[in-house]
């Protein structure tokens, strides 16, 4: 359900962006500086390492990347937006959503999600992004997607799509979602959306957590305007909770006296 909220969350959010979109990719350095763990593998004989043979970067050396990760992403994300916006202006970087994933040789990578809708924001996504590939590994990160023939403009709702692919069953050698929740690399924050798109649809993730509780509660799916509503009236009445709907009373049927006489 969690990783279903997640998803719904990705998809009615961009969506009401409307225009296209880049999504980037900035993944962790490779094994010269995050070696595989041997002794994970050593089963499958002499092979080439690979996350979706069931190898793994060595926990000595994984662990304390994943850990720092998500503070240098933000470092890195601040540091290249306030250098894009004082090189080409304000509203050229726009910052849609930031997702992590998990990859299958247990090490994190990043998507930021960034607006490519005007002239503005297509000379800012890609101005960015190759700021992004150029000092990604001064904070401790691999390779950055930044080229045209690697990140082509997408349509938001294919970028939801694509990013929320994985939530399910995983793919491309990620882990799927609801197994790499329970993984400690995973940052706090797994997906982020812009809180102007959330503001603007209503569907920030305790709105999609209310709608799953009063479907669980009283068993009908509302729409986001009815959860609007009860999200006021409990904000009105500090103190007030959900109920489950009342289910009719049920006794013994009753036998009229020509049942009774027929039964006999």
């Amino acid at each position: 359900m969690w990783a279903g909220d997640q998803r719904q969350k990705l998809f009615r959010n961009l969506e009401a962006f409307g225009g296209g979109v880049l999504v980037g990719a900035v993944t962790a350095p490779g094994a010269d500086e995050l070696p595989w763990d041997e002794e994970a593998c050593r089963a499958l004989g002499p092979h080439k390492h690979s996350g979706k043979l069931g190898c793994r970067a060595a926990g000595r050396h994984a662990d304390p990347w994943n850990r720092g990760a998500a503070e240098r992403w933000r470092r890195l994300h601040r540091r290249e937006y306030q250098e894009t916006v004082a090189e080409i202006g304000p509203g050229c970087v726009v910052l849609l959503a930031r997702v992590w994933e998990l990859q299958a040789r247990g090490l994190l990578h990043v998507h930021p999600v960034l607006g490519y809708a005007t002239a503005l924001q297509k000379a800012g996504a890609r101005a960015y992004l190759a700021r992004l590939a150029r000092l990604a590994a001064s904070y401790g990160f691999g390779f950055v997607h930044h080229e045209r023939r690697l990140v082509k403009a997408m349509p938001a709702q294919h970028a939801a799509a694509y990013l929320s692919s994985y939530f399910v069953k995983g793919r491309r050698g990620k882990t799927a979602l609801w197994e790499s929740v329970r993984s400690p690399a995973m940052p706090r924050s797994i997906v982020y959306v812009s809180t102007k798109l959330t503001m603007q649809t209503g569907c920030p993730m305790r709105t999609l957590r209310l709608k799953r509780a009063l479907y669980y509660l009283w068993g009908a799916s509302v729409t986001f305007d009815e959860l609007r509503a009860v999200a006021a009236l409990l904000q009105a009445f500090p103190g007030s909770h959900i109920v489950r709907r009342n289910e009719p009373q049920r006794g013994p049927p009753v036998r009229d006296e020509v049942g009774l006489r027929r039964a006999r």
